[in-house]
C-alpha cells in the first residue's frame, strides 16, 4: 500500500486518513512494504471566500492493479444536517470524494460510509442526547456521512435503547469483569488470549488462587470508594472450562467478597456447547447467576467443523436445554455472519434456530479476520470488504429479530470485519444486558480480575477515563505482584471526585 496524503488543514492527523484507507483496502498495512498493488491519495485543501467563509476541496484518487478511480467534493453550498463548524466540512469534503471513488473503482457502497471507529452509536447518542429528534439523527448519518437507511436507523434505535438503560444509572455505580482464558480448543477465527493446551490447563489451580486474591482486594475497593456493584459478568476464554469443585470455589469467592445488595444481573459466559453439564449450570444458578451464554455460533455442523468449533449443533440444543431447565432468567446464545463455508440460506437456519428456542438475549457478529486467528490464512474468506454474504446476513438479521421484538440494545465496529459490517447485541424487552452497555459506552468504572482483563476506571462527571491492563498471558498474570493498580485506582478518584 503506497498512501500519499496532501492535507492543508489542522484537523486531521495520518491515522485519520489510513483508518479511512482500510476500509476498501481492509488487508493493508502502514508505511508501505512489499510489493505495492494498492494506493490510495487524499488531497484536502482549505480555500477561504470573503462572501461564504471557509470551505473545503477534496480530491480522492483510488487504485487498484491497473484500475483507479478519483473523485473530487467541495463543501462550499453544502449544508450539514447537524454540524456546521469547521472540521466537520473538511471531514464532509474527503469523506464524500473517497465514497465516490470507492464506488466508482469497487462497485459497492459501504454500509457505514465514511464513519471510522468502532462506536457509531456513541454518536448518535450524542446529537438525541443534545436535543435532536431521531429523524434528523437518522438523515445526518445517511446524508452527511453516507451511510444506508438500515445502519442508520439501527444506530438510532440502538442509541434511544441505551439512553433508556442508562438514565437510571447512578455516579456510583460499577461493574467487574472476570477473566478465565482458558478454552478447551481454540476456534479458526479467535485471537482471544485464551489458552487451550495441556501445559497450561496445568495453570488452572495455581490461576484461580490468584484470581481469587485480586477478587478479595478489588471488593475491598469497591467499598472503600464507596461504589455499589450493579453487574457482573464472568468472561473468558470459556469459563465453563472449569469443573464443579472450581466452579464452586471460584464463585463462591465472588458471593462472599462484594455486596450484592445493589446487583441487577450477574452473567456467565459458558459459551461452548461441549463444556455444559446440568451439574456445572447448577451449581453457577446456586451462586446467584441469573444470565447464562451459551454460543453455538452456527447450527450447521459443517461449518462448525470448518472453524474448527469442537462441537456439534445437537450439543448446542442439549446444553440450552439444560439452562432453561435449571431456571436462569436469561440466556444469550451469539452468531457470527461470514463464516467460511456458511451461506445466507444457512445463516438464517441458524437464526431462526436460536430464535425458537427462546432465548431472550441474541448477539449477531459479524467474521473479523485477526491477525493471531488461524483464519487468517484462508485465501478465499481474507479480507474481503465486499463480503455480500456477511452483509446480507446482518442485514437479514436486523429485519428477522426487530419483527420478532427483539431490540438493538448496543452496538460496536471492529478492524478488518468482513464487508464492513458490525456487532449487535439484541434483547426481548426489559432483558439487555448493562453489563455490555456501560463496557462499550465507557459510561461507569468497570473493575477487572484476571490475566487479559482491563479495568476501566471513569470518572463522575464521565469526562476521564483510565484503564489498567493486567498481563494478557496466565503465567505473566501469576508472577505479577498482587495489588498491581491499586494506587492508580485511588490518585484517579482523588483527583476526579
Amino acid at each position: 500500500m503506497t498512501l500519499i496524503i496532501d492535507n492543508r488543514t489542522r484537523f486531521f492527523n495520518d491515522y485519520y486518513f489510513q483508518t479511512m484507507c482500510l476500509m476498501y483496502y481492509p488487508g493493508e498495512r502502514f508505511p508501505p512494504a512489499g510489493d505495492d498493488n494498492a494506493n490510495t491519495a487524499f488531497f484536502l485543501l482549505e480555500e477561504v471566500s470573503t462572501e461564504n467563509g471557509r470551505h473545503y476541496n477534496a480530491r480522492v484518487r483510488l487504485e487498484a492493479g491497473i484500475k483507479h478511480s478519483e473523485a473530487v467534493f467541495s463543501s462550499e453550498g453544502y449544508t450539514p444536517v447537524i454540524e456546521q463548524v469547521d472540521e466537520f466540512l473538511a471531514c464532509i469534503a474527503v469523506g464524500k470524494a473517497f465514497l465516490l471513488a470507492g464506488r466508482e473503482l469497487f462497485g459497492f457502497s459501504l454500509p457505514w460510509g465514511y464513519i471510522t471507529g468502532l462506536r457509531p452509536v456513541k454518536r448518535a447518542k450524542n446529537y438525541l442526547e443534545r436535543g435532536y429528534d431521531e429523524d434528523s439523527v437518522r438523515s445526518f448519518f445517511t446524508d452527511d456521512f453516507g451511510v444506508s437507511p438500515q445502519k442508520a436507523a439501527l444506530s438510532v434505535s440502538t442509541a434511544r435503547r441505551e439512553i433508556d438503560m442508562l438514565s437510571g444509572v447512578k455516579g456510583n455505580l460499577c461493574a467487574l469483569y472476570v477473566s478465565i482464558p482458558f478454552c478447551p480448543t481454540r476456534c479458526g477465527y479467535c485471537s482471544f488470549v485464551s489458552y487451550s493446551n495441556e501445559r497450561l490447563f496445568r495453570l488452572i489451580p495455581d490461576y484461580l488462587v490468584k484470581l481469587k486474591e485480586d477478587i478479595k482486594r478489588t471488593a475491598a475497593i469497591i467499598k472503600e470508594l464507596n461504589f455499589s456493584l450493579g453487574a457482573i459478568y464472568i468472561g473468558g476464554g470459556t469459563p465453563s472450562i472449569l469443573d464443579c469443585l472450581q466452579l464452586d470455589d471460584l464463585l463462591g469467592e465472588i458471593q462472599r467478597s462484594f455486596d450484592f445488595g445493589g446487583l441487577s444481573e450477574y452473567t456467565f459466559e459458558a459459551g461452548r456447547p461441549d463444556t455444559v453439564t446440568h451439574e456445572k449450570l447448577t451449581v453457577i444458578k446456586s451462586h446467584g447467576v441469573d444470565r447464562i451464554s451459551i454460543n453455538p455460533q452456527s447450527t450447521n455442523d459443517a461449518v462448525l467443523k470448518r472453524i474448527g468449533r469442537c462441537h456439534t449443533s445437537s450439543q448446542f440444543f442439549t446444553a440450552a436445554e439444560t439452562a432453561k431447565k435449571v431456571g436462569f432468567t436469561c440466556i444469550n446464545g451469539d452468531l457470527i455472519a461470514g463464516l467460511p463455508d456458511d451461506n445466507e440460506e444457512s445463516f438464517a437456519r441458524s437464526l431462526s434456530d436460536v430464535i425458537s428456542l427462546g432465548f431472550e438475549n441474541i448477539t449477531v457478529h459479524t467474521l473479523s479476520i485477526k491477525n493471531a486467528a488461524e483464519l487468517r490464512f484462508d485465501p478465499e474468506k481474507l479480507y474481503d470488504p465486499v463480503g455480500e454474504t456477511a452483509k446480507n446476513c446482518v442485514s437479514f438479521a436486523y429485519d428477522k429479530l426487530t419483527k420478532e421484538e427483539y431490540n438493538p440494545y448496543y452496538l460496536y465496529r471492529q478492524k478488518k470485519t468482513v464487508g464492513n459490517a458490525e456487532n449487535t447485541g439484541y434483547a426481548k424487552e426489559g432483558y439487555e444486558n448493562l453489563y455490555n452497555v456501560l463496557m462499550m459506552e465507557e459510561y461507569s468504572t468497570v473493575f477487572a480480575c484476571g490475566a487479559g482483563s482491563i479495568t476501566k476506571i471513569v470518572s463522575p462527571d464521565r469526562e476521564n477515563i483510565e484503564r489498567i491492563a493486567y498481563p494478557k498471558y496466565p503465567f505473566e498474570y501469576l508472577e505479577q505482584s498482587i495489588g498491581i493498580g491499586e494506587d492508580i485506582i485511588r490518585r484517579f478518584f482523588s483527583k476526579h471526585t
